[in-house]
């Protein structure tokens, strides 16, 4: 994970790689595990450290993170990843769905009365 971060990898891309190989993981785990092994690798090269580099959490490859799962003998249904991404700001958002909302108990009294007779 590391590795791919550093050659420009996106967190999102690095868990969509670990979803396809079967590793299912959300975005906030790939963030923790990256920064956690930016942090062991750092300081094992600082010097009198006192970490061995077998204490170091395994790194892995591009060609490990996407080579294949190991087959079995149960057939496997593809898995669809559909991302539906808002574009709209918070703000925006917020915006449209105060505006969709009668907030004053008045009015909301005034048209429900209206919306029963």
């Amino acid at each position: 994970m590391r590795a791919l971060r550093a050659q420009g990898y996106t967190f999102e891309a690095i868990r969509l790689a670990l979803a396809s190989s079967g590793v299912h993981v959300s975005n906030a785990t790939v963030q923790r595990e990256v920064a956690r092994a930016t942090k062991a690798s750092s300081s094992a090269q600082s010097a009198g450290s006192g970490v061995r580099p077998d204490e170091l959490p395994p790194v892995l490859t591009e060609s490990q993170v996407y080579a294949s799962p190991p087959s079995t003998n149960a057939p496997q249904s593809p898995q669809v990843v559909s991302v539906v991404t808002d574009m709209r700001s918070g703000k925006e958002i917020a915006e449209a769905f105060a505006s969709s909302r009668i907030t004053n108990p008045l009015a909301r009294a005034r048209l429900n009365a209206k919306d029963s007779s």
